[in-house]
């Protein structure tokens, strides 16, 4: 089971990763409040699809409040605030905020859920900040709009810390994952309507070409999947090194920016890369030497 948690967590990394990208070519022809609504709704029909078929039923007394908030914090502001990060920022450079979650988060889950303090995380995600320097010293600044951008970075940081103690504590009780995550998606789509009624533009056509159209097909599946995936493993993960591993979505999504979207690829970066990925393994190769020595 343990191996099948983790094997969820990657593949939502994966998945993860290219959503900056995507993003970034649905924003050429979508505004922000369309895109994040039509990706939620759309993600939210899919998933009460599926848990209606498989014959769960929605029953809020069952589910409780906490799926629903947790949809309002993530993805429902995180989605929001990070897509219009990437109207300012390139897509490689939305993905650095990733680099803190270890440290607050082995932190939170101690304090929190009283989880056992993993100090071979802290030695990984060290290793990882190390590389995350040198992937981003090049990185060019545009004041006060990187200013901005880095801002609501930040914040998304924020709600994520909280978002993953929430998903955490929810995922040790008995909920269907489906339930969750449709309930999640349900909040979500609530708040992003809500802002698209506020600040969209409800007049502007929808002129998207079809490579546009392709890409929110994508989006919408990398919202329903990945969160599935990762609200499955959360039963078996604890938070501090779930975290670790999401920090692979960096140089995940720093190729795939270079690849997709042109942005350059140097050896400093190359490098600040390896070395975060090395820091993601450190900790399960300390845990599987400290096995082998204890057997």
């Amino acid at each position: 089971m343990i191996v099948r948690a983790y094997t969820f967590i990657l593949i939502a990394c994966f998945l993860w990763s290219l959503n900056p990208v995507a993003n970034k070519v649905a924003l050429v022809d979508i505004a922000v409040p369309q895109l994040v609504f039509m990706r939620s709704i759309f993600a939210t029909l899919i998933l009460v699809a599926v848990a209606l078929f498989a014959g769960y039923r929605f029953r809020p007394k069952e589910i409780g409040w906490r799926p629903f908030v947790l949809g309002i914090l993530d993805p429902g502001l995180t989605s929001l605030l990070f897509v219009t990060s990437l109207t300012v920022l390139s897509a490689s450079n939305t993905v650095l905020i990733m680099a803190l979650m270890p440290f607050s988060q082995s932190i939170l889950g101690r304090m929190v859920l009283k989880e056992a303090f993993q100090s071979s995380v802290w030695k990984g995600g060290l290793l990882a900040v190390f590389g995350l320097a040198l992937f981003f010293i090049g990185e060019e600044f545009n004041g006060s709009e990187s200013l901005w951008g880095n801002a609501l970075l930040l914040t998304v940081f924020c709600l994520m810390a909280v978002s993953q103690l929430l998903t955490r504590k929810i995922m040790s009780s008995e909920i269907p994952t489906i339930l969750v995550t449709s309930s999640q998606m349900v909040s979500a789509s609530a708040v992003l309507l809500l802002y698209l009624l506020i600040f969209g533009d409800l007049d502007r056509p929808l002129q998207a070409s079809s490579g546009t159209m392709m890409t929110m097909v994508y989006l919408v599946f990398s919202l329903a999947i990945p969160f599935f995936l990762y609200n499955q493993a959360m039963r078996h993960i604890p938070v501090g090194m779930a975290s670790l591993l999401l920090v692979l979505i960096i140089p995940f999504g720093f190729l795939f920016a270079a690849i997709f979207l042109g942005e350059e690829i140097t050896m400093l970066k190359s490098s600040g890369a390896v070395l975060v990925m090395l820091g993601v393994a450190l900790p399960h190769f300390i845990q599987s030497r400290e096995k082998t020595y204890s057997i």
